[in-house]
C-alpha cells in the first residue's frame, strides 16, 4: 500500500478490508471448525504471534519511519482520506456496491483472506490483479509460505496474476524465485513475498498504463511448473510445521521494525 499510494501515475480510490469473524452464533461455528482443522496449539501459537505483533508495533511508535511500513493497508488509506469498507464477504452485495462506486480501473487482492467470484471480478475494467505469496502454479491453495516450508523447499516464490472464477489459475503476469534461508520462519518468507511481490504488481502496472500486454512476454512457463493445489493445512502438517520451529520467532517479528528491504 505504501508503494502503491507513492506511485504518482495511479490513484488509489477504495480499500476493502475483510472483518474477523464476529462473536455471533455463526461467527463462533466458523470459528470452531477452523480451530477443529488446524488444532487448539496452532490457535494459542497465532493469538501469541499476535500479541508480539502488537508490541513490535508499539515500539514502532517511537519510530515513524518503522510506523509506516506497519500500519496495515486500511489504515494508510483513511489516513489519506481514501474511502475503507470493511466487510465480513467481498461477495455481498453492498461490498459489491462498495466497488462500484469507486469505478476503479484495476483492483488488486494482496493477502485477501476471501474467494472473489464473478460478479465482483468483472467491476474493474481492466479485471483484479492478485499478489500470491508462492510459485504458481505450483503452489496454488491456501498459505502457500507454510507449504513451501513444510516441504523442505530451498526457494520460494511470489507470482502476479489476473483473478478468474478458479483458485489461482488466472494467467500468470510476473513471477519471480528467491532463496530461503536455512533459518527463515514462515514470518521472513511474508515479509520477502511483500516486498518482491509490490516490484512485480508496479511492473504490470506501469505495462498496462502503456498500453502494452500485462503479461511479461519473456516469461516461459517450464517442464517443472507442475499444477498443484495445496489445501488449508491441518493438524498434522502443524505438528511436524511446529517440530521445525518455521512458523515464526519472536526478533523475526520484532525485525519488522528494522526492515530495510521496502527500498527499490
Amino acid at each position: 500500500m505504501n508503494r502503491l499510494v507513492d506511485m504518482q501515475e495511479i490513484e488509489v480510490v477504495g480499500v476493502v478490508k475483510a472483518q474477523p469473524l464476529s462473536v455471533s452464533r455463526q461467527g463462533k461455528s466458523r470459528i470452531r471448525r477452523h480451530l477443529q482443522k488446524v488444532g487448539w496449539r496452532f490457535a494459542w501459537l497465532l493469538f501469541f504471534q499476535r500479541l508480539i505483533q502488537a508490541l513490535g508495533y508499539a515500539l514502532s511508535l517511537m519510530m515513524p519511519t518503522a510506523r509506516k511500513r506497519l500500519l496495515p493497508a486500511w489504515k494508510i488509506a483513511r489516513e489519506r482520506d481514501i474511502p475503507v469498507f470493511q466487510t465480513r464477504e467481498i461477495n455481498a452485495a453492498a461490498a459489491i456496491e462498495f466497488v462500484r462506486q469507486c469505478r476503479p480501473d484495476l483492483v488488486v487482492s494482496a493477502y485477501f483472506s476471501q474467494i472473489l467470484k464473478s460478479e465482483i471480478i468483472q467491476v474493474p475494467r481492466f479485471g483484479v490483479l492478485n499478489i500470491h505469496p508462492g510459485w504458481l502454479p505450483s503452489y496454488r491453495g491456501a498459505m502457500a509460505y507454510f507449504w513451501v516450508l513444510h516441504n523442505g523447499s530451498d526457494r520460494g516464490g511470489v507470482t502476479v496474476h489476473w483473478i478468474d472464477e478458479g483458485i489461482d489459475t488466472g494467467e500468470i503476469l510476473e513471477r519471480r524465485s528467491f532463496p530461503i534461508p536455512d533459518s527463515a520462519t514462515q514470518e521472513t518468507v511474508l515479509m520477502l513475498t511483500a516486498v518482491i511481490g509490490t516490484r512485480l504488481l508496479r511492473r504490470v502496472i506501469r505495462r498496462l498504463q502503456n498500453g502494452q500486454s500485462a503479461r511479461n512476454e519473456s516469461m516461459k512457463l517450464g517442464a517443472t511448473d507442475e499444477d498443484y493445489y495445496h489445501p488449508m493445512p491441518g493438524d498434522e502438517e502443524f505438528a511436524s510445521y511446529f517440530q521445525q520451529h518455521r512458523f515464526f520467532r519472536i526478533r523475526d517479528v520484532l525485525g519488522l521494525i528494522a526492515f530495510r528491504g521496502m527500498r527499490r
